[in-house]
């Protein structure tokens, strides 16, 4: 009878698992494929019940034929189960950890490191971004240990990593690890990720303005000639390069890669309205700055259409600037003034949602370090009341030496402590000062603009003039990116004054939060409406505004209270 039943388990067993016999006492390298039909077919058993009995009975199954790696599998993927399906549970992270301490006892720094990913996915979509970074610190450390042959993983793990820095912006970092992915060989299982990271690293370099090395990395995208090439990407690598082009003003070779990216986006095999909308913005832009306004208001319509059916929101940030200028040149002042409005509100917007993951991460930090001076002065007590029981003399010892320490790392604390605000101090004055000299200069950019248009104004124009006169003032008018750089440098120069504009004057709209922030720079009312492509009449009925809003006689007394906001 138990020979019988032995039979029947080794004989369903077979025909359940005989499809993952050619993964038998073989290599971690040669299981990819493997892997992947495993992970699928667990998943597919319906629910938690059916997946993890299936897990099981696969264990025991390569326990029989004596493959412990391989059993150790069943284990990896019921983690994978864990955290993807029950992330609330406290037993998951516990299960994880079991996992990494396996890899160790086992000395499998493959499974270890893979281990170590799944904790940090974990903590990542918890935002728990402290202990997610600690353990991609680990990750990193890992990976730097094991060779692309023996662990065909390291392209998508090298490029997780990166792209966590990315998130938060820290460019430089992030290329540290996408760099090492693009290096890689390609394969048929790595090479989306490898793709993934050169386009990525592009990005990287876009932002950190170095467009020759972003440029590169798109191009090598766009030119791959090897058979792992991939039309997607090679779309979207072109609409990056064709945003590098836009923002060094070389719009005859940003026009085709725009175009040819928005028809690959809107592809009926692919749709993906958002990448269309990426595009669709900054070539709306070309368009309007060479006064083909009946174009560039078609492709608006068609951003605004795509923005919406991708519910990405957050481009509209980059687009209503654009609808702003389009307003301002088509004689539209008030149309101008709301989108622009808009526009600032969708950027601060967007830059509250990202300061507030910075500031959650920040968070996370500090309460880290008081967890981890409470635990070691919860320890230190201990020690002290164990040592004040058997060795009072040592005791006494211990606490005069730990007191002069403790006062002398304190005294010591305290004096770097100085010296780093007075640096912080010194640094903080060099920046005002550089961010004042650098707002000044657009000011002075646009009243030398604002002269020589009156200059021109005063005679008798020639075409040569008339066409000087409209291209003055069309540069004069501030675009998505002057405006963004603007914002930051008046910020800069005077850190304060928006926040006590703010809070003194709630009231008041951001058109004439604006306005008063021109009225700081002493901009007269011609300079102010050349700046915002509004007419001098429009910016005379703001300031009136203002000033029955606050209850002011004239504009000497808002100008003395402006100067006194500081």
């Amino acid at each position: 009878m138990k020979l019988a039943s032995l039979l029947f388990f080794f004989f369903v067993h077979l025909s359940l698992f005989g499809q993952y016999e050619d993964m038998l006492h073989k290599p971690y390298a040669d299981w990819i494929e493997g892997l992947e039909k495993l992970h699928t077919e667990a998943y597919a058993q319906g629910d938690s019940i059916g997946t993890l009995t299936f897990l099981k009975e696969f264990k025991t199954w390569a326990e029989a034929n004596n493959d412990r790696e391989l059993a150790m599998e069943a284990d990896m993927v019921r983690g994978h189960y864990y955290r993807k399906f029950f992330p609330k549970s406290e037993d998951t992270i516990e299960y994880l950890l079991a996992l990494v301490e396996s890899g160790r006892a086992n000395n499998l720094l493959y499974y270890e490191e893979r281990a170590v990913r799944t904790i940090c996915i974990y903590y990542w979509n918890k935002q728990d971004y402290q202990n997610a970074f600690k353990w991609f610190l680990q990750s990193a450390n890992n990976l730097d240990r094991l060779d692309e042959a023996s662990f065909p993983l390291m392209a998508q793990h090298l490029n997780t990593i990166g792209k966590c820095h990315y998130f938060f912006r820290d460019y430089r970092s992030a290329l540290i690890y996408f760099e090492k992915c693009s290096k890689l060989k390609k394969t048929a299982f790595n090479n989306r990720f490898i793709r993934d990271a050169q386009n990525t690293s592009g990005l990287c370099h876009q932002k950190l303005g170095d467009f020759e090395a972003s440029n590169k990395h798109f191009l090598d995208i766009i030119e791959d000639t090897t058979k792992y090439q991939h039309p997607i990407w090679r779309g979207i690598a072109s609409g990056n390069l064709g945003y590098n082009y836009y923002l060094q003003g070389d719009y005859e070779k940003a026009v085709p890669l725009f175009e040819f990216d928005i028809e690959y986006a809107l592809n009926k095999g692919r749709l993906d309205y958002g990448l269309a909308a990426g595009s669709t913005i900054p070539l709306a832009d070309i368009y309007l700055k060479r006064k083909e306004l009946e174009q560039s208001k078609a492709l608006i319509d068609s951003a605004r259409k795509y923005i919406r059916k991708s519910r990405q929101t957050d481009r509209l940030r980059l687009l209503y600037p654009v609808m702003s200028k389009w307003f301002a040149l088509a004689k539209e002042p008030d149309s101008s003034t709301v989108y622009l409005d808009s526009s600032m509100l969708a950027t601060a917007k967007y830059d509250e949602k990202f300061n507030s993951l910075k500031l959650m991460r920040a968070n996370q930090e500090f309460l880290s370090r008081e967890k981890e001076f409470e635990v070691s002065k919860l320890k230190t007590e201990s020690h002290l009341k164990i040592s004040q029981r058997n060795y009072a003399i040592i005791l006494v010892i211990l606490l005069l030496g730990g007191s002069i320490f403790t006062y002398w790392s304190r005294n010591k604390y305290l004096m770097k402590k100085q010296e780093l605000k007075d640096l912080a101090l010194r640094n903080s004055q060099k920046d005002l000062e550089h961010a004042r000299r650098e707002l000044h200069k657009v000011v002075k950019k646009l009243n030398q603009n604002n002269e020589m248009i009156l200059q021109l104004n005063k005679g008798k124009l020639e075409k040569a003039d008339r066409d000087l006169l409209e291209q003055l003032k069309s540069t004069s008018i501030l675009t998505q990116e002057d405006w963004i750089q603007y914002r930051e440098m008046f910020q800069n120069a005077y850190p304060n004054f928006i926040m006590k504009l703010k809070s003194s004057f709630p009231d008041l709209s951001p058109a004439e939060k604006r306005c008063l922030c021109l009225e700081k720079l002493k901009m007269s009312n011609n300079e102010m409406a050349l700046a915002l492509g509004v007419s001098a009449n429009t910016v005379i009925v703001t300031k009136h505004r203002i000033r029955k809003k606050l209850g002011l006689a004239s504009q000497e007394e808002l100008s003395a209270l402006v100067n006194g906001l500081t």
